[in-house]
């Protein structure tokens, strides 16, 4: 087989070096070491089997000078490597080499010089076999055997090897528990050499609590043997030469054989895995912990904001309606005093009396604005609903912005429409069109125009504000509409009133069903749109 392969990979130093699929998988799968070095000595590629046998990984030797020279067969290494170099090579010579613990293995070795593609010696390529192994096969190939004999005895061979290089420990037993076959896995992961093992009972691979049970399910398994996984939802260990216990999985099968009923069982160690879980469900176990506190405090939180936000509802309710009273008198008598009932006023008089009727009404109608935002906070803002003609009432809301919009010779349109009657609190109705409209009068510079329009669109009455004033980016378009929030100063040059006006002019309108939203550019003016549902 060793000469097969290196006729084979003759056939392929002869064309350029490259390190096809079919190569890898032959360096995969030999059961020879197969190593490849450059002209100074060191490793350009080993194996699966030459970490097998060696005990170095690939990792360890690649780039370096190979490891396995014996102290004092330096110098014949060196003639060796370099009658290879010069064309010569080496055909099932035995050596002596070195592993990776100290030990000393006989090997036979086979060897090939590297060629590039101009043919220039690069390096060699060796294979190394177990002497006793390959001696055993040299004898069996001097006795004749037939055809079928020889494919048998191949089979086997590549059963053999399939075994071996299975990465779980498998392990073949009789009806009476008796271990008559395993692979190399099960002596790493036992700790027992085969020699230990073979004809010894299975159980001696059970932790020792568990041994007389192990032999109750072993026979109750025989009775009615087939293809399953072992102790379905427990937890299973095995245990080490050194007692160490750890945990498996492990699958039967049963073997029919001329011999009686044979059990092969896969036992895989899943130490890792388990502690991979288990360090997750720990993480897990963490976070839910974090995340539970977490919930508590922000409960807690929570409450304490809601009972901080009734107290100031109540607060703001209660201090609106106390510093309405003296603000209506104020407002009352500053009237009288206007109409000069008792006698006529001079001219700074007249003038006091205007600023202090002026600055109350605006006073109340920042204290009406706080009340109504505590009621809507509170959730005490009732709706009366009735069915009224929007349009007419638009129109005459138009005429209480009138004055102010004189003032600054803002044109007032309002553009006919259909009478649309909608089922609304005809009040709060009122009062949002006040707001915009406001709005509207601050913002819109001298000489410009504020328009009102209304259409029906479904089942919903459509309803517009718009001016030629100063316009609202429109990063801001969402943020207007949140408590004392303001976008910017008004034609004056100053910020007036609290923010609220919007924000209550929301809430009037998605308490009504309906909805609010803005059109703007800054330069263009602002187109204000709100919808009510139609009675």
């Amino acid at each position: 087989m060793i000469e097969d392969i290196l006729g084979t990979k003759r056939q392929v130093l002869e064309a350029p070096i490259n390190y096809s699929s079919a190569w890898t998988a032959l360096l995969g799968i030999s059961p020879s070491a197969i190593i490849g070095m450059n002209a100074a000595g060191q490793v350009l590629f080993w194996n699966n089997a030459a970490e097998r046998i060696f005990g170095w990984t690939a990792e360890e030797v690649l780039g370096k000078p190979l490891p396995t020279i014996p102290v004092g067969s330096e110098e014949e290494f060196r003639i060796l490597l370099e009658s290879q170099l010069h064309g010569l090579s080496q055909e099932g010579r035995d050596v002596l080499r070195q592993r990776k613990d100290g030990s000393l293995c006989s090997l036979k070795i086979w060897t090939a010089p590297l060629h590039d593609t101009d043919g220039r010696i690069l390096g060699n390529m060796a294979i190394l076999a177990d002497s006793s192994e390959m001696n055993r096969v040299e004898q069996e190939r001097t006795v004749p055997v037939s055809t079928g004999q020889q494919a048998q005895a191949h089979s086997m061979e590549r059963y053999r090897e399939l075994l071996e290089a299975a990465p779980d420990s498998i392990i073949e037993v009789d009806s009476n528990g008796t271990m008559i076959l395993m692979n190399a896995t099960t002596e790493e992961m036992f700790g027992y050499s085969r020699e230990e093992l073979l004809g010894k009972n299975i159980d001696q691979l059970v932790p020792v609590e568990l041994r007389h049970r192990h032999a109750q399910h072993r026979a109750n398994y025989g009775a009615v043997a087939t293809r399953r996984p072992m102790g379905s939802g427990l937890r299973l260990y095995g245990q080490k030469k050194d007692g160490t216990k750890f945990p498996v999985e492990i699958s039967l099968s049963p073997v029919n054989s001329s011999d009686g009923l044979r059990i092969s069982a896969a036992i895989r160690d899943v130490t890792d895995r388990q502690k991979a879980e288990q360090e997750f469900r720990d993480m897990q176990t963490r976070l839910a912990t974090e995340l539970s506190k977490a919930n508590r405090e922000l409960e807690i939180r929570s409450r304490e904001a809601e009972e901080a936000n009734r107290l100031k509802s109540e607060f703001l309710a209660s201090i609106s309606h106390e510093l309405r009273t003296p603000l209506h008198t104020i407002i009352g008598f500053s009237e009288l005093l206007g109409e000069e009932l008792d006698g006529e006023l001079n001219t700074k008089q007249k003038r006091f009396v205007q600023h202090i009727h002026k600055d109350s009404l605006h006073l109340l109608e920042l204290i009406n604005d706080i009340l109504d935002l505590s009621k809507i906070e509170a959730g005490r803002l009732d709706l009366h609903l009735e069915t009224f003609d929007a349009g007419q009432a638009a129109r005459e809301e138009i005429n209480s912005v009138g004055p102010a919009a004189e003032v600054k010779h803002i044109s007032l349109v309002f553009k006919p429409c259909e009478p649309i009657h909608v089922y609304a609190d005809p009040i709060r109705f009122r009062q949002i069109l006040l707001n915009l409209l406001s709005n509207a009068v601050k913002f819109t510079p001298e000489g410009g125009t504020i328009s009102v329009e209304c259409s029906s669109a479904g089942k919903d009455a459509q309803f517009c504000v718009s001016d030629s004033g100063l316009g609202i980016p429109r990063h801001a378009h969402e943020t207007i509409f949140n408590k004392f929030h303001q976008v910017g100063s008004t034609t004056k040059g100053v910020r007036e009133g609290t923010g609220l006006g919007l924000a209550i002019t929301k809430h009037l309108v998605e308490q009504h069903g309906g909805r609010i939203w803005v059109d703007s550019e800054p330069g263009n003016g602002s187109r204000f749109y709100f919808t009510l549902p139609i009675a």
